[in-house]
């Protein structure tokens, strides 16, 4: 039997101690490939910044049934990863950050002989961190073995005034390994990106028979 909070003291304790991870805190950092021939840092960096949205990539096993006996159990034999994830960027007015995607693809098949490249001259790694709300490194994905797979088509049209450009990049990728860190600062445990003097936390200044929700979300907003 799963065990279920008995109150809402015990729901606010658990969200001051171990604190809430958001959506919108995070970075991405690709590392040049080696086709590319030099390192431009503050091209990489760009490309972090103009990066609206990632999806962190998931993992599974695949099975086969084994019976021994009685009903049969399914037994893992290979570890899946996702292998694909989208990127989307926010388009600069010359769109530099398409052509960046542009560069790597043709840079892995020539234009002119559709020729590939090595596969480990245009792979290359990335980083994708999880940061806490003073920009603490929580958490890093690093996803080995990555290149472009498909630039995603962008729909032009009169009656799309003042929209916002926005390019999707399909990137390819062979597995993934995440990182967890422990801020230098933190105290029992706990996250220091909570704005809140934890060592001075008395568990039981809640009263216990307090039952609003509001204290929940007030709890929330105030991470």
């Amino acid at each position: 039997m799963p065990y279920l909070p008995s109150n809402i003291n015990e729901m606010l304790n658990s969200l001051l101690l171990q604190g809430i991870a958001f959506n919108n805190r995070y970075s991405v950092a690709i590392n040049t490939p080696r086709v590319f021939f030099t390192n431009n840092s503050a091209e990489t960096r760009h490309l972090s910044i103009r990066c609206e949205s990632i999806t962190i990539p998931g993992r599974s096993f695949s099975t086969q049934p084994f019976r021994y006996y009685g009903p049969a159990r399914n037994m893992p034999y290979e570890p899946v990863y996702a292998g694909e994830m989208t990127l989307t960027y926010i388009l600069s007015r010359n769109m530099q950050e398409r052509l960046f995607f542009e560069k790597w693809m043709q840079l892995i098949c020539d234009p002119t002989n559709y020729k590939f490249s090595y596969y480990n001259d245009y792979t290359t790694d990335m980083v994708i961190s999880v940061l806490g709300r003073d920009d603490v490194l929580l958490h890093d994905i690093q996803v080995e073995e990555v290149y472009p797979k498909s630039i995603g088509d962008i729909q032009l049209g009169y009656e799309k005034d003042n929209e916002i450009m926005r390019q999707d990049i399909t990137i390819s990728f062979r597995k993934y390994t995440s990182i967890e860190y422990q801020a230098a600062n933190e105290t029992y445990g706990i996250p220091s990106d909570l704005g809140v003097d934890m060592t001075q936390f008395d568990p039981n200044r809640f009263k216990k028979n307090n039952s609003s929700l509001n204290a929940v979300d007030n709890t929330i907003r105030s991470v």
